[in-house]
């Protein structure tokens, strides 16, 4: 029997594109929905009723198991993935509970789909409450190794995003470039473009700590109390959380951005924006594409894929070159 999949192999487009065209949602150009329409009428294309069925007695529901965390970027995201949800026709029930409890409540609602953010690594109760789920499971935003099985994954570039941004400051004359932020995939990045640009690593250019740490405000003074001693020109930050800690402590210090020190920092939102008198460079996923894309993967790709075969995919990162940064030299 014809699938949409043969229907967008033959037509040379996305199964996104063959599932708006043949529901009747924006998001399509005519041209490319007459042509997917007729692809269907000529091999004889029938929607799969029963599966059709399965999820309609979940009133289109999906799970949204989000991490207790108050940064604007999962307030933002959070907000956009139900906005993108609505927008089809789907309710989103948001879970901050454990994955597990949140799986089984999902399970009692009817939802058959479920979005899970990976911020910790998988537990035993996890994979058994994700096996007796027994619907389409989407893990999103946890790190290469922390990938899971049985369920759908989708990751963010983050080490190709911070290379991204030590390309930047690299071709604006920067050599002595800083990290501030944890041991993690953004700082893979910072290490890996130091080689690949060949430059030096510095000790006292690697400001590691994490938000919350006790440790976090004392180490960011001692580097903004050092920076031009150290020779740091440019500074690329992990997060907007610690890029509110840097910019604190260097408005005390006196520290004038650009003009001293060029900050890049990870997480492009507009509450990053309000941090300076003057606009950010940022580098990160657009929130927009991001939950477009969650959405699209938990809606159409996964019913579109066979039974037991689990996709991976990575959404690619955006730099913004602001005010924030400038040539050196």
């Amino acid at each position: 029997m014809p699938t949409i999949k043969d229907i967008a192999k033959l037509a040379g487009v996305t199964f996104v594109s063959v599932s708006r065209a043949l529901n009747n949602e924006p998001g399509v150009s005519e041209e490319t929905r007459r042509k997917i329409l007729d692809i269907a009428k000529q091999i004889n294309y029938v929607p799969n009723l029963a599966a059709k069925r399965l999820v309609d007695r979940s009133s289109n529901g999906i799970g949204l198991i989000w991490p207790k965390r108050e940064e604007p970027f999962f307030y933002r995201t959070c907000n956009q993935i139900q906005e993108e949800a609505a927008a089809r026709g789907f309710t989103v029930m948001v879970s901050f509970a454990e994955r597990e409890e949140a799986l089984r409540s999902f399970r009692e609602f009817f939802i058959g789909r479920a979005i899970c953010w990976l911020d910790k690594r998988s537990t035993p109760e996890y994979t058994e409450a994700k096996e007796q789920f027994r619907g389409k499971v989407l893990e999103v935003g946890g790190r290469e190794r922390w990938k899971q099985e049985n369920a759908h994954w989708l990751d963010i570039d983050r080490k190709g995003a911070i290379k991204q941004a030590m390309s930047h400051l690299f071709e604006l004359g920067h050599t002595r470039i800083a990290f501030l932020g944890g041991h993690s995939d953004k700082w893979l990045g910072y290490t890996e473009s130091l080689v690949e640009l060949g430059l030096e690593f510095s000790p006292e250019l690697n400001v590691m700590t994490l938000v919350g740490n006790p440790d976090m405000p004392q180490k960011v003074r001692d580097f903004v109390h050092n920076y031009s001693e150290y020779g740091a020109t440019a500074i690329v930050i992990d997060s907007e959380a610690m890029l509110r800690e840097f910019v604190k402590t260097a408005y005390v210090e006196g520290v004038r951005i650009p003009e001293q020190l060029s900050v890049a920092v990870y997480d492009d939102v507009p509450e990053t924006q309000s941090l300076l008198p003057i606009p950010i460079t940022t580098v990160g996923p657009d929130i927009v594409g991001l939950a477009r894309t969650i959405i699209d993967l938990i809606t159409v790709e996964a019913d579109a894929a066979e039974e037991g075969l689990f996709f991976r995919k990575m959404i690619e990162t955006e730099l913004k070159v602001r005010e924030s940064t400038r040539q050196w030299g």
